[in-house]
């Protein structure tokens, strides 16, 4: 972890997810760097001076935003990190994504306010999008999203091709000393032995961190979704941590939105990774 992306759009939960980068950084050394997308009325580029002047409210919400940058980057900068800024005008749900490789960034944190009645929002408009498609681990944070993390939930199928990954939260177990409970979500319409299971969870005990405990749980439950919030809030969990296959959604065995699912209906922070990394 060396560069660390946070969108902001400076809400209750973006102050947050700001607050738990800055202490990531401190663990890690990383550079933070804080980025608002701001929407304007016209392509905001392509005025000049003159011409912004007729848009009084939006210079208004314009100087708001640098201004609440500024604060961030000299918070992080009073914690002995490295931190940038950046304020860009009249862009879609790509710029997050666009930001990422252009500037090295290999984790991102940003808030979520979780769901609301039918419709689910995230902090400002790209955070869906963002949680689909990024290429790096992304960390969605709530309201009461703690930090550091004392007990982290992996559920996964345990496949082989998920113990790369898997060594993103080892990791980051590692910086808290942080306890993981690897788990498998046994369903009716992939139902599995419990042998079977235990074998494939045995192998990635074996690399869990040295700094806390790690336990192996299957949970018989109706659907994947259910049984990992369930499992999570009996165990106490501050995080839960699933794998991606991107665009097509969580593994195989889980159903296609279960970590959007996971972000909008978990009252705990949510890490993403993102097995085409």
């Amino acid at each position: 972890m060396k560069n660390i992306l946070v969108p902001t759009d400076f809400s209750e939960t973006a102050n947050r997810a700001a607050d738990i980068a800055i202490a990531m950084g401190k663990k890690s050394g990383a550079e933070i760097h804080f980025l608002h997308l701001q929407i304007t009325p016209v392509p905001w580029v392509k005025l000049d001076k003159k011409k912004e002047k007729r848009f009084p409210e939006t210079l208004i919400a314009i100087g708001h935003a640098k201004d609440a940058l500024s604060k961030l980057v000299k918070k992080a900068e009073e914690n002995g990190l490295k931190a940038a800024q950046f304020l860009v005008y009249d862009v879609g749900r790509e710029e997050i994504l666009k930001h990422i490789p252009h500037h090295n960034h290999d984790f991102l944190v940003m808030g979520s306010r979780g769901a609301s009645g039918a419709k689910e929002y995230f902090v400002g408009s790209n955070a869906q999008k963002v949680l689909r498609d990024a290429k790096i681990p992304v960390l969605i944070v709530k309201k009461s999203s703690v930090w550091p993390v004392n007990d982290v939930v992996f559920a996964s199928n345990f496949e082989e091709e998920i113990k790369e990954p898997f060594q993103t939260v080892v990791k980051l177990a590692d910086l808290n000393e942080s306890n993981i409970h690897l788990l498998y979500v046994n369903v009716p319409f992939s139902f599995e032995e419990t042998d079977r299971s235990l074998e494939k969870m045995h192998a990635f005990h074996k690399t869990c961190p040295r700094g806390g405990t790690c336990t192996t749980n299957i949970y018989n439950s109706q659907n994947e979704e259910r049984g990992i919030l369930q499992f999570s809030k009996a165990s106490g969990a501050d995080l839960i941590a699933v794998v991606t296959h991107g665009k097509s959604g969580f593994l195989s065995f889980m159903s296609e939105s279960i970590s959007e699912n996971l972000a909008n209906h978990s009252e705990t922070s949510i890490l993403s990774i993102n097995l085409n990394n």
